[in-house]
């Protein structure tokens, strides 16, 4: 599996021929350590720009030596750009970087050339902004065997694009919005290979989104172009990284919301389908939600979010209530069997969920209907309504990660010929 996942992370990296630096005293102090302490700082540069302001009135030259000690740049002068670098190298050493005066200089004026990693990212979008999880190039461990000195990332420049047809059918592509961001997390890519559950480092951050996106009748993308430091000398990279935006969330997150506490369910065996009963979310049934989501939603989650993880965590976390296991929840509400007992079968796992959104004012309601073609097998689902468009949901259970599982599926409503 490592080796797959070596292949999905290509690295291509091409340097420029580096020219030889010139030549250097053959004493035992590194370059940059102007006053010969043993250490290259600050107070080396305070010592470069002293000596360079008193040049401009008459002071004394520095012996050739101490002068190519201080010359970092090598342009055979000494001055304040030879400052600049000595404050650039004591910055990175002073993060854990592990590089010598004179490999510094080499990446700073000689660079890396083209440099691309290509790393896959994901993408999505949140409240007002869309997230975005790139892999993180320091647990590259090729990367790493390359560059001792360290690599990390050091900011991300993301570039929203939307993508409408023109008449003739061609696409044609419109930036939306541009920012490099350099407040960078960490987190993890949690992904399924073959049944097994992997964990994969990545760089977590998000960059703005304008408040009202269209939706209808175009797609998004973005583009991300990473920066790295290799070395304590900041590299952006040559190529970037894209994926496709999922404009459902955001549809989801700008529903026109009426909370409420009734929620209906209609029976789609018959046809035309017909109203069979009315559920209610009690004080009860809130208290319960309300716990729930003071354990588990964090500030920075949108309603999408929330609702995909409570529907993720249902099928995770509740127990198929087969045989004898029903008669303990028979008299519960959906969201106590579910939330508390945690047991259901799909009126409770269905249900608790539609009760979750009927309390957060979305247009939810629940089907009565068969699940097999031939008449057999009865099912509960719930449907949602947002601006005239029907979507079905799915938190049935079939094992730990399979079976009826779908969030958000865009169909015809299954109610559209009631009686």
């Amino acid at each position: 599996m490592r080796k797959t996942m070596a292949a999905m992370t290509a690295l291509a990296l091409t340097v420029s021929a580096v020219g030889a630096l010139p030549a250097r005293a053959a004493e035992t102090h590194s370059l940059g350590d102007c006053n010969c302490d043993g250490q290259v700082n600050a107070s080396d540069a305070t010592e470069v720009l002293k000596y360079y302001s008193a040049l401009s009135t008459g002071g004394d030259v520095w012996a050739d030596d101490k002068v190519r000690l201080a010359d970092m740049d090598g342009d055979g002068k000494v001055d304040s750009t030879d400052a600049s670098h000595i404050l650039g190298y004591y910055s990175a050493v002073s993060t854990g970087t592990e590089i010598t005066p004179e490999k510094y200089m080499q990446y700073r004026t000689k660079g890396f050339g083209e440099f691309n990693y290509y790393g896959n990212i994901d993408v999505s979008a949140g409240n007002g902004c869309v997230k975005i999880k790139a892999n993180d190039i320091s647990a590259d461990e090729y990367l790493q065997q390359q560059y001792p000195e360290g690599v990390t990332s050091c900011a991300y420049d993301v570039s929203v694009y939307r993508y409408t047809a023109n008449a003739d059918g061609t696409e044609k592509s419109e930036l939306v919005c541009s920012e490099t961001v350099r407040d960078i997390g960490k987190g993890e890519r949690v992904y399924r290979y073959y049944g097994e559950e992997y964990r994969q480092p990545v760089d977590v951050f998000s960059a703005a989104l304008p408040q009202e996106l269209e939706t209808k009748g175009c797609s998004y993308r973005v583009e991300v172009r990473g920066h790295y430091k290799i070395g304590g000398v900041e590299v952006t990279a040559a190529n970037t990284s894209t994926a496709a935006l999922d404009t459902l969330p955001l549809i989801v997150n700008n529903a026109k919301l009426t909370p409420h506490d009734a929620y209906k369910l209609y029976n789609i065996k018959v046809n035309p389908p017909v109203y069979k009963a009315t559920y209610y979310v009690t004080a009860a049934d809130k208290k319960i939600l309300d716990d729930f989501a003071a354990e588990h939603f964090t500030p920075d989650m949108s309603n999408y979010d929330k609702i995909e993880y409570t529907w993720d965590w249902l099928n995770k976390n509740v127990t198929y209530a087969s045989g004898s296991l029903y008669n303990d929840i028979i008299s519960d509400s959906w969201v106590s069997a579910c939330f508390v007992k945690k047991k259901g079968q799909c009126l409770q796992y269905n249900g608790a969920l539609a009760e979750m959104l009927a309390y957060m004012g979305y247009d939810v309601y629940m089907l009565e209907m068969w699940l097999n073609s031939d008449g057999t097998n009865q099912h509960f689902r719930a449907e949602v309504v947002i601006d005239g468009q029907a979507y079905s949901i799915e938190v049935g259970n079939n094992g730990s990660y399979a079976g009826w599982l779908w969030l958000f599926r865009p169909i015809e409503s299954s109610i559209k010929d009631l009686k």
